[in-house]
């Protein structure tokens, strides 16, 4: 084994608060907490671990708090409700991953760092939005604020209820990728570095410099070019099921428990991964796979180290 070997880790936002869960601090702590024990373990096969997460029950409360409170304080524009996510999950995290730390005995530091995440300025989202972002509402409740607020939903059969839909263009890179590879090459090991939250803060290049737009990065898109210009030996993607499945909405999902980039494209094309869930980490497998010719394993929390020895999950390779 390598002793610089690197992973990058994307973690579901959904991971740190679960459908139906109130967005309490002690919530998210104690979920973060149940995730990192299980990462923990994977510091031993790869000591330079580079975490980024999902946030999209988190800036969805910070949407709807912008909803209540428009009367009293103005409004912020979403991205800036990401960054903020981005440095309120980070703070959690840290928190977390140090109890956990220690727990087990164990010193291993993590920094956290504000992306942003460049996306073309005519992506095709921004005029069909699929990126799910929010608490789950009743589709009572969800008809409501379809007209009084213009928002868009979609169906969540399986996870119970209906979720707000923002843009979620495509990644062209990271504003700041040449400033976390040098700190991937120079930090002293094992250590985490916590990043790109929720894709990045999404921006447009323009002459006058970076410009923040109304819209959602996919994390896991920006996790496979992350993972990509890191040199990253593997990236894994940490999600609520254990693996990846064809016919999920049916009464009889099938695991899908090897793959290459390709057969993820075909089985995508046939219509197995909706663009609002499993579509974006089937997408972000099939890219850093094949640009890299290295392996993507797509799994939950628990199952993450049996997934690592192909007892478990979905690999891609």
């Amino acid at each position: 084994m390598k002793e610089d070997k690197l992973a990058v880790l994307a973690l579901g936002g959904n991971a740190i608060l679960e459908a139906g869960e109130e967005a309490t601090v002690e919530t998210q702590m104690r979920n973060l907490e149940r995730v990192f024990q299980h990462i923990l373990p994977l510091l031993s096969f790869y000591p330079r671990l580079v975490l980024t997460h999902g946030n999209g029950p988190q800036v969805g409360n910070i949407l709807l708090r912008n909803q209540v409170c428009h009367l009293e304080i103005p409004a912020l524009p979403l991205d800036v409700c990401v960054a903020e996510s981005q440095g309120q999950i980070a703070y959690l995290a840290m928190q977390a991953w140090d109890r956990v730390c220690r727990r087990s005995g164990t010193v291993v530091p993590m920094l956290s760092v504000i992306t942003r995440t460049v996306v073309p300025k005519d992506d095709p989202s921004f005029s069909e939005p699929t990126k799910p972002v929010g608490s789950y509402y009743p589709e009572k409740k969800a008809k409501e604020l379809e007209r009084s607020e213009g928002w868009r939903f979609i169906e969540d059969v399986k996870r119970g209820g209906f979720r707000r839909v923002v843009p979620s263009p495509d990644v062209l890179r990271l504003v700041e990728e040449d400033q976390l590879s040098a700190l991937c090459d120079r930090m002293e090991q094992p250590f985490i570095l916590l990043c790109n939250g929720g894709g990045g803060v999404p921006v447009i290049s323009t002459a006058e410099g970076y410009e923040g737009v109304e819209a959602v990065v996919d994390k896991d898109l920006a996790s496979a070019r992350l993972a990509q210009v890191l040199h990253a030996d593997i990236l894994i993607m940490v999600t609520d099921v254990e693996a990846v499945y064809l016919d999920f909405m049916s009464d009889s999902p099938r695991p899908l428990r090897n793959a290459t980039g390709a057969d993820m494209r075909r089985h995508s094309k046939e219509g197995h991964f909706p663009s609002g869930s499993m579509g974006p980490k089937v997408e972000a497998a099939a890219r850093f796979v094949e640009s890299t010719g290295r392996r993507t394993v797509i799994t939950s929390a628990e199952r993450l180290m049996d997934a690592l020895e192909g007892r478990a999950g979905t690999t891609v390779e």
